[in-house]
């Protein structure tokens, strides 16, 4: 704004010095030529009159009364601003008798042009004729003049141009002096103009850009920030509105951030305290399940078949809380290890080997020949693609799945591509919400318990990779792995050039779908405010908890123990998968009157 005021004040300035000077230099120019040609008038008639009352003989006696009459106009002239007076004879004068162009001043002779003489000419006798001239000052300079000519008889001579040459030297300092002091006045404007502005800008402007400034600290998670109030203004009156905001949102967010740590705390406290009385349950049913041989009834046989199961399921979904509450604390770190991803992937094919039989579904792989190195927490990649294939299967019906890795130079992906019943774009935007359901009237058949891709999604965020979902309904469900080869410093999260080796869009994808994909990535991911993160204390509190109450429930496996030993049992060991028939008569019996 003062940069602004400035400019705009430099300009007004100029204009008015232009309009104010040339409205000045016009109106005394004009007022200046008057009287001069009133003046030059008056003495061109009386050296009229006098050429007319001389005696004249000879050209000698005409020269000196021309003489005579020219050191009369010129000193009596000196006072109305003449300087010189040249006489010339007049272009086309047939007169015999002829006198030498005389002038009181020869270095005026130059300023008589050749256009002034040609109107003079052209004209009457008794007409003047006006020029604008610069008249030599004798410093190398000139000062503004005004030439006046007409034509007069000479006795004897005929027709002669007579010239009065006058300054407007006067004239022109009165203009310069309104000039300067226009000059002036405007700088002494433009100063007090800046100072006004500055001390609006001080007064102003400067505090609020100071909100402003608060504003975004305190958007950034300083909750402390405060503007200083000073006054009734309205600037007092928005300091103080900020301040009862930021009062209100500190406040607000402390709550929410009680009540995180409350609900944290919840979980982790209950998920520990339900694994003691789960080992013991888990202990007494593998003593009934040892036994079973010894009971007769088929329905109580089948019912501890089904305990088993939930039993491994409920461990599981505590593991899963456990996990959780693990990521939202921020303690984790990552395990780094060079592995082959498709060895891997083979792994954990083979661990849920029971479960792709009992679900008809056929794997179809599709890998490179060359091993697919990265550096990886092994484990959680195994969790991961255990989720994927686990929840394809669920959802597959009896469908081929099939498994894609690729790899970049920065990046691998491996794509989880089942047939099955698919997803809407919409299940596809919530996919990854904890405890989402797509249909909730439809039975799990393998046991999940809603956290499974919401920890897979936490996973790959810890590598920096992503975990992509798409779907289509009848057309069936695609998640692509995307992970980093190489981890970051102290085993932090990596980075690899986007969109990766493979797109989560499959090739068979009807055309109308290839909109449905959704992605999230670490990068992208909103900042989780300062006010809003445990402090350290709570989560080293909540991290040294977990590892004490893993330790006293030694007895309760954890989900890989778990799952490596459902798949490990075999007939006669340990509670079996139900066939598809198995569950439709169980849910035959569940469905009669009792």
């Amino acid at each position: 704004m003062v940069l602004f005021a400035t400019i705009a004040g430099v300009v007004l300035i100029a204009v008015l010095l232009v309009a104010i000077t040339i409205t000045i230099r016009n109106d005394v120019f004009a007022e200046r030529r008057a009287a001069i040609l009133a003046d030059a008038r008056q003495r061109t008639a009386a050296a009229q009159s006098a050429f007319d009352a001389a005696t004249v003989n000879t050209a000698d006696d005409l020269t000196t009364t021309a003489q005579a009459q020219l050191a009369t106009i010129n000193d009596s002239f000196v006072g109305a601003g003449g300087v010189g007076v040249i006489l010339r004879r007049a272009d086309g004068e047939t007169s015999t008798t002829i006198i030498n162009d005389l002038a009181t001043d020869a270095d005026l002779g130059t300023l008589i042009t050749d256009g002034l003489v040609a109107q003079i000419d052209a004209g009457e006798v008794g007409t003047q004729y006006s020029q604008s001239v610069g008249i030599p000052d004798g410093d190398g300079g000139t000062a503004p003049g005004l030439v006046v000519g007409s034509r007069i008889n000479l006795p004897l001579a005929g027709g002669y141009n007579l010239f009065l040459v006058y300054t407007l030297a006067p004239e022109q300092h009165v203009i310069d002096l309104a000039t300067r002091a226009i000059i002036i006045a405007g700088a002494g404007f433009l100063l007090l103009l800046i100072l006004g502005l500055w001390a609006l800008t001080s007064r102003v402007l400067f505090p609020i850009r100071r909100a402003s400034l608060a504003a975004q600290r305190l958007a950034a998670g300083h909750l402390n920030e405060r503007l200083p109030v000073s006054g009734d203004n309205e600037i007092a009156t928005l300091s103080r509105s900020f301040n009862n905001m930021a009062d209100s949102l500190e406040a607000q967010i402390q709550a929410w951030e009680n009540l995180s740590k409350v609900e944290k705390l919840f979980v982790s406290d209950v998920s520990h305290e339900l694994r003691t009385p789960l080992a013991s349950i888990r202990l007494a049913a593998e003593q009934i399940w040892q036994a079973r041989d010894e009971i007769q009834d088929p329905f109580a046989t089948r019912s501890l078949e089904i305990l088993m199961r939930e039993i491994d399921r409920f461990e599981q979904m505590l593991s899963d809380l456990l996990e959780i509450s693990r990521i939202d604390s921020g303690r984790v770190q990552l395990r780094a290890a060079e592995t082959d991803i498709t060895a891997t992937l083979r792994g954990v094919l083979d661990l849920v080997a029971v479960h792709v039989e009992a679900s008809g579904s056929q794997i179809r792989l599709h890998v490179p020949d060359a091993p697919v190195v990265a550096e990886v927490d092994v484990a959680r990649v195994e969790r991961i693609l255990r989720n994927l294939i686990v929840n394809a299967l669920e959802h597959a019906e009896g469908s081929p799945i099939d498994i894609t890795v690729a790899a970049s130079d920065d990046a691998v992906a491996v794509r989880v591509r089942d047939h099955g019943v698919g997803m809407s774009p919409d299940v596809v935007k919530k996919v990854f919400d904890r405890f989402y359901r797509a249909d909730p009237s439809r039975k799990r058949t393998l046991g999940g318990t809603g956290l499974g891709l919401s920890i897979s999604l936490e996973d790959a965020v810890l590598h920096g990779g992503t975990l992509a979902a798409w779907g289509w309904p009848a057309d069936g469900a695609s998640f692509l792995l995307t992970l980093p080869r190489h981890l970051g410093a102290d085993a932090g999260p990596g980075s690899f050039a986007k969109p990766g080796p493979l797109d989560v869009v499959p090739e068979d994808a009807p055309p109308v779908s290839r909109v449905g994909a959704r992605s999230t990535e670490p990068v992208d991911a909103a900042p989780t405010p300062p006010a809003l993160t445990p402090s350290p204390a709570s989560r080293r509190s909540d991290v040294d908890r977990d590892l004490e109450q893993e330790e006293v429930a030694a007895p309760a496996a954890g989900e890989a123990e778990t799952a490596a030993r459902v798949s490990a049992i075999g007939p006669g060991e340990g509670p079996t998968v139900p066939t598809p028939e198995d569950v439709d008569a169980y849910k035959q019996q569940e469905e009669a009157p009792r």
